[in-house]
């Protein structure tokens, strides 16, 4: 409606000048009259070249971002035309793979002829994930806002979301943590750690019997030992959709927690549609940052015990820290 309206207004004023080049008989006039009818092709020619030389990029300070931080979106333009760009519009959307919504956002810029042009996006964060940034549209018009142009050289840029602090409802009370239960603690006296439960088979060591487990079981169980201390815990993230935000924050806080307790551990989980677990042994900060891009790749489930029966079926002891989702809420517990 917009271009219609000005191309109106343009015919109006070219009409007008018209009649006074006719009836003043001016040289001057006439000689704008010209450049007036002559006007729109130029700017046409204009917008065309400058729409094919403009290229776009996007980027972020970090592709790592905490959660409710506000962060800069650089959208960066380069005009190689011999013509500036008066009106860009750009139309982009800015989404969450675990929280999709179809909402746009739309800028206008100007570019000059020759040279860069960069527009800083402040965007805060509310959910942690991967964070989509996808190029809609981007339109040139003309100098008249007559014609418009479509530029195809878009892209797409994508960072991560991660929790910004440890959640208080992440954390274990540390005689939980390090019960006998626990796989964080049970060492035998060569500093060996427990690498499971299994059943007691005829000949085993007394010494290597759990007798707490057992008792609950009423059947023997034997802890086994192992020398690999990069295992020493294993910490089952159930993906549940309705509470994955909260569920996250309590993975990436109690993994913290760990680590700055000395204790490396694995991390597993199983995605939905998947029946097998993604296990990642972590043994520093930076490995449990980059843990977190497999899980935020990973599609959420509606079964709220996907992840501790994918577990069970290879591994049946205990002492593993779990966290899943009650409804929209995340609870951390030693199964």
């Amino acid at each position: 409606m917009d271009k219609i309206n000005n191309f109106i207004y343009y015919l109006i004023l070219l009409l007008l000048f018209g009649f006074c080049t006719y009836f003043l008989h001016s040289r001057c006039l006439l000689v704008i009259f010209v450049a007036m009818v002559a006007f729109p092709l130029l700017s046409y020619i204009a917008m065309k070249s400058a729409a094919n030389k403009l290229t776009l990029t996007l980027s972020t300070d970090d592709m790592w971002n905490e959660k409710g931080k506000e962060l800069i979106l650089k959208l960066g333009f380069k005009n190689k035309s011999l013509f500036p760009v008066i009106n860009c519009i750009v139309t982009f959307g800015v989404e969450n793979r675990f929280y999709p919504n179809d909402n746009d956002n739309v800028i206008s810029l100007s570019i000059p002829a020759k040279g860069e042009c960069c527009a800083e996006i402040p965007i805060t964060p509310i959910y942690n994930g991967l964070v989509n940034i996808k190029i809609e549209d981007v339109e040139i018009r003309d100098y008249l806002n007559i014609f418009s142009r479509k530029n195809i050289k878009s892209s797409d840029y994508h960072f991560f979301v991660i929790p910004n602090a440890i959640s208080d409802s992440s954390e274990i009370k540390r005689s939980e943590l390090y019960s006998e239960d626990s796989l964080l603690v049970t060492k035998n006296a060569n500093g060996t750690q427990i690498d499971g439960i299994r059943d007691y088979i005829i000949g085993d060591k007394l010494k290597n019997i759990h007798w707490k487990l057992s008792a609950k079981k009423q059947d023997l169980l034997v802890k086994e030992y192992s020398d690999n201390n990069e295992e020493s815990a294993i910490l089952l993230a159930e993906l549940y959709s309705p509470a994955i935000d909260d569920i996250i924050d309590n993975v990436y806080g109690m993994g913290r927690q760990l680590l700055k307790e000395g204790y490396p551990f694995t991390l597993a989980f199983a995605a939905a549609g998947n029946e097998q677990l993604t296990k990642i042994c972590i043994t520093e900060k930076t490995g449990l940052r980059d843990s977190m891009e497999k899980i935020f790749l990973a599609y959420p489930s509606e079964n709220d015990k996907a992840s501790l029966y994918a577990l069970r079926r290879e591994y049946a002891g205990s002492g593993i820290i779990y966290i899943h989702g009650d409804k929209n809420k995340a609870v951390t517990e030693i199964v």
